[in-house]
């Protein structure tokens, strides 16, 4: 790695620059979260989509009967969906070796838009561990991290997810951005620290008001998933091979 970037928002994200550069994109409250939860609760493949005429294209396109569609659009449900955006929705039971179609207002718009990388995986605050690892251990010169922020605003819990992916990388003598630069010299440390900063936070006092402590609860459990998830050949998110991680 020679180079590393903290871009704050989607609308940072120029295509163009991405082409040759490892890519993590990062929407902790909610889509990348549940995403890498989909999977690891037996998904075949996840197709994220940027708006819902997309997603009725493909599933029209795709046609088999193991397709379900789920996501929010503004936080609310989309109407004819079979889920919304929360983890739970997706148990076992329901998403094992389905196609899933999922939208998201930033999250989705963010992978969609950074597609072009040479290589893109989904950062959560549960699988920092796991995306710290694969960065360290991935053969190339650019990585860039992606907040994808709420409507072109910053976001605190992605922002804070960024900065502990950060903080375990080998970076010495790597090329850093400022926003990069910042988070590295600004580190979180205590996983209870975090937790109630985050709870303090626009979308983390939204989760506490409607009673979703428990899902808050799941969303800041630190380090608690090893799953890699990210973009495969054909477009689809999928799992990682431990194998070819490094490739």
């Amino acid at each position: 790695m020679d180079r590393c970037q903290l871009w704050l928002t989607t609308e940072e994200i120029k295509p163009e620059r991405l082409e040759d550069a490892t890519v993590v994109v990062i929407d902790v409250l909610l889509a990348t979260t549940t995403l890498v939860t989909i999977m690891e609760r037996g998904a075949r493949r996840i197709f994220p989509v940027e708006n819902v005429e997309e997603a009725k294209q493909l599933k029209a396109k795709l046609n088999h009967s193991s397709i379900l569609t789920g996501g929010e659009q503004g936080g609310k449900a989309v109407q004819g969906f079979d889920c919304a955006h929360l983890p739970d929705e997706y148990t076992p039971e329901l998403v094992k070796d389905k196609d899933i179609i999922f939208l998201s207002s930033n999250g989705t718009r963010a992978i969609s838009k950074a597609k072009q990388a040479q290589k893109l995986i989904l950062g959560n605050l549960r699988n920092v561990n796991t995306v710290a690892d694969y960065l360290n251990h991935a053969s190339t010169k650019d990585v860039i991290i992606i907040c994808a922020g709420s409507g072109g605003h910053f976001s605190l819990e992605d922002y804070v997810c960024a900065n502990l992916i950060l903080s375990r990388l080998n970076i010495e003598d790597v090329k850093l951005n400022d926003a990069a630069l910042f988070a590295l010299n600004h580190p979180y440390n205590s996983k209870e620290a975090i937790a109630e900063l985050l709870a303090k936070g626009r979308v983390g006092r939204n989760l506490m008001k409607l009673g979703m402590e428990e899902l808050f609860q799941f969303t800041v459990d630190i380090g608690a998933s090893e799953s890699n998830i990210g973009i495969q050949s054909e477009g689809e998110l999928g799992f990682i091979p431990q194998k070819l991680r490094w490739e």
